[in-house]
């Protein structure tokens, strides 16, 4: 039952882009109209396949995200200290995770880690190598109503010092093997953080792209 409730909410997620993609560049005001038509009987599938979110919160969402459908883009930073430790920020949601979020809309993947850096853990960072582009449906959230491509950048520390602020309350350097159980898993997972490890101990490291 499961995996036929999944498999409707991947038609419902096609029949979305579709829809979007087609209300972009219709001309026709009766085709617009059809494919908002489509719109709704998607958010009405999402709604039947998923137990926690109803149809019009769902039409809702499809709405706010209109025009062409790609992945949405997350950058994480990997901060260690001489410890080989890793820093960890607690988010708004009270979760674990590596300093990070949505990539903005005028900025490259490491101008965003670099702002994500500060913002969150309050340090200067430079950004030393990519370590892997990570799709969420593989190694994160696979349930996700969008599809979203994790950016995982080594950095280094130049300066700076936290702040508790309006995303973060928290930070802290972990042993790897002893992350916290409240990591958030839908941002980074414990393989996730080893890699970063591995990349950081590596003299010539690949970066690891699905």
């Amino acid at each position: 039952m499961e995996n036929k409730a999944d498999e409707l909410i991947e038609i419902s997620q096609e029949l979305m882009a579709i829809a979007n993609d087609a209300l972009l560049y219709t001309k026709d005001i009766f085709d617009a109209e059809r494919f908002r038509q489509v719109r709704k009987i998607a958010s009405r599938i999402l709604g039947i396949a998923a137990y926690n979110i109803e149809p019009e919160d769902a039409l809702k969402l499809f709405e706010e995200n209109e025009g062409y459908q790609t992945p949405r883009i997350d950058t994480r930073a990997a901060i260690f200290n001489d410890k080989e430790q890793v820093l960890l920020i607690r988010d708004y949601d009270g979760k674990w995770a590596l300093p990070g979020g949505w990539c903005e809309y005028n900025m490259t993947i490491m101008e965003n880690t670099v702002k994500e850096a500060k913002e969150e853990a309050g340090l200067d960072v430079v950004p030393v190598r990519l370590v892997a582009a990570h799709s969420n449906k593989w190694h994160n959230n696979p349930k996700s109503y969008f599809y979203i491509t994790r950016f995982f950048v080594l950095c280094e520390v130049q300066g700076g010092h936290f702040e508790a602020n309006d995303e973060t309350t928290e930070a802290r350097f972990f042993d790897i093997d002893d992350l916290p159980k409240d990591l958030n898993d839908h941002k980074n997972n414990p393989d996730q953080i080893r890699l970063c490890l591995e990349a950081l101990r590596s003299d010539n490291w690949s970066p690891r792209i699905d």
